[in-house]
């Protein structure tokens, strides 16, 4: 295969699951002779998730790391990550191994038929109280501020086009959310169904209040009334404290 995959995972204390994520998509890699680089983006982590990299690095020149200088969440930290890929086509997958890296197999074949962006869905996972309702929420927001497909649904979990992550990188909102970009882009977009694995380390930081921040900040940074342009922060969208690229971009 002559596509270069750029698989971008956003890390948040999460040196106990890289060493086996990191396994498990080589084996993939190699199983079905994709072309990857690994892009690890430390969104300033308190554990040594950060140093858990840089020996991925040592080992494996295709893994690449970047830490942030303060915790930016995990989709300015993909869109971070998005500024260094390289590949013709380019994954999201979270760092707690409930993504499966043989499913990226689906997820490439699926794109190659032509579409802008596939996602990811898992099938009969129980979630908890406040994820449920954070992700009928967040489908209700995009069916209002976007012109989203009720058939279409969105996950962390996802392939997109070069094409497609050149047009994120261009969107210049302080808080970064992937899907609502991708989504005012109306991009070509498809699914495919997937099991997805229990939680191995850590727990889920959902809680009211948290996922009430992320609705409200949506809709103020991608509503579309006029006014709230002026409710917007213009902070940086990230800023980096070190990486293995040789020249930082900001």
């Amino acid at each position: 295969m002559g596509d270069l995959i750029s698989i971008v995972v956003p890390v948040y204390n999460g040196e106990n699951s890289l060493e086996e994520l990191y396994s498990a998509l080589k084996k993939t890699a190699s199983a079905n002779n994709f072309k990857i680089e690994l892009i690890f983006v430390d969104d300033n982590s308190s554990d040594k998730s950060y140093n858990q990299i840089l020996e991925l690095h040592n080992q494996d020149s295709r893994v690449k790391g970047i830490r942030l200088a303060q915790n930016f969440g995990q989709q300015n930290a993909i869109f971070c990550g998005f500024n260094y890929a390289a590949g013709d086509y380019i994954i999201t997958m979270d760092d707690d191994l409930q993504h499966q890296p043989q499913d990226i197999v689906g997820l490439y074949q699926k794109i190659k038929e032509g579409f802008d962006v596939v996602y990811a869905i898992p099938q009969g996972r129980k979630y908890s109280f406040y994820r449920r309702m954070g992700s009928k929420l967040t489908n209700r927001l995009f069916n209002l501020i976007t012109s989203k497909s009720k058939n279409i649904r969105v996950s962390s979990f996802r392939i997109i086009t070069q094409k497609m992550m050149k047009k994120i990188t261009a969107a210049d909102k302080s808080f970064i959310y992937i899907s609502a970009v991708i989504l005012r882009e109306k991009a070509e977009i498809a699914n495919i169904y997937t099991k997805q694995q229990q939680r191995k380390y850590g727990e889920s930081n959902y809680n009211f209040l948290k996922l009430l921040k992320l609705f409200l900040k949506l809709y103020l940074y991608y509503g579309r009334l006029p006014l709230l342009k002026y409710l917007r922060s213009d902070k940086e969208q990230y800023i980096i404290a070190e990486s293995t690229f040789k020249n930082n971009k900001s």
